[in-house]
């Protein structure tokens, strides 16, 4: 572990470590390292020792795991387990997590391609209620990167009121919760002319409840309702001043974090300034035993608190001072990339190999 920062190093909390009741796939206890400050709350694991989870934030304190064979939510202050319902792992297509926390998974399964840009399937809505909602026969408008249309980009997006924004041949689509159409756009006015939604490149939503729509040259707001908020291409954009606001994976003290595979390292840099404030590195002890970092397992939460994975499964936090928090030391054999959700700065629930796990910091 190396550290750059201003401050005398304290005597390292990741000392007092204890062995957890769950294993690697070795058949060895993982390792709880600062376990004077965090313990294991909960634990789930599969019997089969080549399950594997998939971890999303749900609405409430809810997370949902998803296996080779079903969904499920999790009450993570509990470890109950809230509601499940048969779901195949589908890992040709990326599920989505819409704004207010509801899961929607386009069926690969089902796909009838109908032409080079249209493909036909269903989408399953799963609330955080549990509820289960199927919008059949949607005809998505899709990119297709092989000539066999294996492997395909779709559009889509959730609002916050629970909504699916996608991308369909009649159109852009807001499609309600009860399956019926909410809003259809097929052009959004743009200077002298207009743009065609089927051009679209990117469809997300942001931090303010709108859709964005990304297009080569051009971004474009839109409210709940379809309503055109803006309109702007991106030379104006970059002209414009940055929000501390809008920037991703901050450390909620005027600072934002970087992630660099390559080096295996995370570097806080400060935003106004862009100067460095600290910087964490794998030891050159962990880079020749082939450990490195992922992005996939990389997250911040309400406090700033960054955690990070890497390879082996293991799991590092540190605070946005870039001290310490908490190691998870997997160690695992095979390539294990850990899912990380926190839930607040208090809960943090991991899902590597068969586990499922769920850590919580001391109370005082």
């Amino acid at each position: 572990m190396i550290f750059t920062m201003g401050a005398a190093v304290v005597k390292n909390p990741l000392d007092v470590t204890r062995k957890l009741s769950v294993k690697n796939d070795q058949s060895h206890n993982i390792i709880l390292k600062n376990a004077a400050e965090y313990e294991m709350k909960w634990s789930l694991t599969d019997k089969s020792p080549y399950q594997m989870y998939s971890l999303y934030k749900g609405p409430n304190g809810l997370v949902y795991a998803q296996s080779f064979e079903e969904i499920f939510a999790i009450n993570a202050a509990t470890g109950k387990v809230a509601w499940r319902h048969p779901s195949d792992w589908q890992g040709e297509l990326t599920p989505l997590l819409g704004a207010d926390g509801t899961y929607y998974k386009v069926s690969y399964d089902d796909v009838e391609r109908l032409s080079s840009t249209v493909y036909r399937t269903n989408i399953t809505r799963f609330a955080g209620s549990g509820e289960v909602t199927t919008f059949h026969d949607i005809k998505l408008r899709v990119v297709s990167h092989f000539e066999d249309g294996s492997l395909f980009d779709l559009f889509q997006a959730g609002d916050h009121k629970g909504n699916y924004i996608v991308l369909t041949d009649e159109g852009l689509k807001s499609i309600k919760k009860d399956g019926s159409t909410n809003w259809r756009l097929t052009t959004i006015p743009f200077k002298n002319g207009v743009l065609d939604v089927n051009d679209i490149e990117q469809l997300y939503t942001d931090s303010k409840g709108n859709i964005i729509a990304d297009f080569e040259k051009v971004e474009a707001t839109l409210d709940l309702s379809g309503k055109i908020l803006r309109v702007a291409d991106y030379n104006q954009i970059q002209n414009e001043p940055a929000s501390y606001s809008d920037i991703i994976d901050k450390d909620e003290h005027g600072g934002y974090y970087i992630l660099d595979e390559d080096e295996g390292s995370i570097t806080n840099k400060d935003f106004k300034t862009g100067k460095q404030k600290w910087k964490y590195s794998l030891s050159k002890y962990e880079k020749a035993a082939g450990i490195g970092l992922f992005t996939g397992s990389f997250t911040t939460d309400n406090k700033g608190n960054v955690y990070f994975g890497a390879n082996n499964g293991n799991v590092y936090s540190l605070d946005h001072n870039g001290k310490p928090r908490f190691t998870l030391s997997v160690n695992s054999n095979q390539l294990s990339y850990p899912d990380i959700i926190a839930v607040n700065d208090n809960l943090t629930v991991i899902s590597v190999n068969n586990n499922i796990i769920c850590l919580q910091k001391k109370s005082k």
